[in-house]
């Protein structure tokens, strides 16, 4: 099952292309897929398709490939393979995938996540504290990509960053935020296993409440389908 996930996915996603570096502030870098090393990046660059995007405190990157532009802010990074549109059903199999993929390991590499980036209207707790933990640099930009309009695209950008950093799936504010789009989608089931997800872990009372709200919601919705 999970091998057949796979082929159907690499044959029906969208590659993204290439993108030029349009404007740079500060320390921004990239990463080819298979490379140790992080490359500073200057104006007129070009960055491959597989490769990862990071920027430092009080940075930004601003690319473009011509008819897409991505400006990435300050301690976030993101794979310019996500910086693209999905159908719904690329996006349906691409969730399926990281079904299929999101058996979490028992080690815990990444432990300082206390960082929280822009904000839904949803969010308890809006404030951008800073980390340069890479999880959470990668969940930033995953933020981004939704509020610049590539929703679907985050929300698998958000799933491949909880199962591979798997501490930051204690991060209640980005979880709601992504479990959110989800709800916005109408993807009832979707949701409900996601928010139902987020209750084992320590919610305070404003997102206790809320999250019930939404749970609450959905039986709603699913009961009237």
């Amino acid at each position: 099952m999970k091998l057949i996930i796979i082929i159907l996915f690499s044959v029906t996603s969208i590659i993204a292309q290439s993108f030029t570096v349009e404007k740079i502030s500060g320390e921004t870098v990239y990463r080819a897929n298979g490379d140790e090393e992080w490359v500073n990046l200057k104006v007129g660059d070009k960055i491959p398709e597989n490769a990862t995007i990071a920027t430092g405190e009080h940075s930004n990157l601003q690319i473009s490939n011509g008819g897409v532009d991505f400006s990435l802010e300050e301690l976030s990074a993101i794979s310019i393979s996500n910086i693209k549109k999905m159908s719904v059903d690329d996006f349906l199999l691409a969730l399926a995938l990281e079904d299929v993929l999101n058996a979490p390991p028992d080690t815990n590499k990444y432990s300082d996540n206390t960082a929280v980036y822009g904000a839904r209207e949803s969010e308890v707790n809006t404030s951008h504290i800073k980390s340069d933990d890479f999880g959470i640099k990668r969940l930033n930009g995953a933020v981004q990509l939704a509020e610049l309009g590539f929703e679907e695209s985050a929300v698998v950008a958000s799933r491949e960053t909880f199962r591979k950093y798997p501490d930051t799936k204690t991060l209640t504010v980005y979880r709601i935020f992504f479990a959110d789009i989800l709800l916005e989608k109408n993807l009832y089931e979707e949701a409900l296993t996601e928010y139902t997800d987020i209750k084992k872990y320590n919610l305070n009372e404003n997102e206790k409440s809320y999250v019930e709200e939404k749970l609450e919601l959905i039986r709603k919705k699913l009961l009237s389908n």
